[in-house]
């Protein structure tokens, strides 16, 4: 997937060239920066395999090589696998509490197991989804999930995004001798939005976040809010070339991304904000609390 992207206005589309979709951006007047998201597809990813020695034998078939202030972005599925993070169902020991959650939205009760051992919290569900918070992040089932493993499994996120990503991040400096970024990537909805987008849940080498308030806009107004989810866009730019059900792509290589390289490592908490300051989550516990009453106010 190759975007290029303008310091200034006129995005449009330009088509698909070799498997990747290409936006021209700006004009002849201004510089303009080239983002480029290369796929790597791989075999099946086994529990005893090294998941570098996989990528990498990917990327060779591919015709890709790691560079310098490159970015490699992992799906969370393939990373846990190599990591012990699939478990077969009929090991769990369901509970009376899961048999309730599966009944009441139409789960497997080993799911709903699983669901109740990861999640820190669950906030209510719809037919076959929970929706939980897991480390400061909202999302469904807790991560739990049975697409790509073998049948009668079942998926759990990394212990510790973090720590996953700076490893491979060594890795690399270390047997390829290049420093580069890691983006380990799980998919999520949007409310009242169709479809799956992008999330990060670990980053090493470079800022996940980009605090834009205190700048000025194009008519010098100054944001107040305005903070840009760079490894969030990232994972989401991603997504559309890995995709999520048979592509057998389970990471890409980014490059020439928007973002300041440091020697560090973050996780969700370092991209958290505080449910108070959270649109969707202060408005969503007035509503919790003030029930049919803040209904009606609001549609007064």
């Amino acid at each position: 997937m190759k975007l290029t992207h303008p310091a200034n206005q006129g995005m449009e589309p330009c088509g698909w060239t070799n498997g990747e979709v290409l936006f021209g951006v700006g004009t002849a007047s201004h510089s303009v920066r080239t983002l480029l998201v290369l796929s790597i597809r791989t075999r099946t990813i086994t529990p005893t395999d090294d998941l570098l020695d996989v990528l990498l034998d990917g990327m060779q078939n591919a015709g890709h090589e790691v560079q310098d202030r490159d970015i490699l972005a992992v799906a969370e599925t393939p990373l846990g696998t190599t990591e012990g993070r699939v478990v077969k169902l009929s090991d769990i020991n369901v509970s009376s509490k899961a048999r309730e959650l599966s009944e009441q939205f139409d789960l497997s009760p080993e799911v709903a197991q699983l669901v109740i051992e990861e999640a820190d919290e669950i906030l209510g569900g719809i037919p076959h989804v929970l929706l939980t918070i897991k480390s400061n992040t909202l999302m469904a089932n807790a991560g739990v999930d049975k697409s790509n493993v073998p049948s009668g499994s079942a998926s759990l996120l990394p212990v510790d995004s973090r720590a996953s990503a700076e490893r491979l991040r060594r890795e690399i400096k270390t047997r390829l001798g290049k420093e580069v970024g890691v983006l380990i990537i799980d998919s999520r909805t949007q409310p009242l939005r169709l479809g799956n987008i992008g999330m990060a849940l670990g980053v090493t080498g470079y800022r996940p976040v980009a605090d834009d308030r205190g700048r000025k806009d194009l008519f010098g107004n100054e944001l107040r809010v305005t903070r840009r989810a760079i490894a969030d866009n990232l994972a989401s730019a991603c997504t559309a070339v890995m995709g999520e059900s048979d592509e057998s792509t389970p990471a890409a290589l980014i490059r020439n991304a928007p973002v300041e390289f440091v020697d560090e490592s973050f996780d969700s908490s370092d991209m958290w904000i505080d449910p108070a300051e959270c649109m969707y989550m202060a408005i969503f516990e007035q509503w919790r609390k003030g029930g049919s009453a803040v209904r009606e106010t609001l549609r007064d």
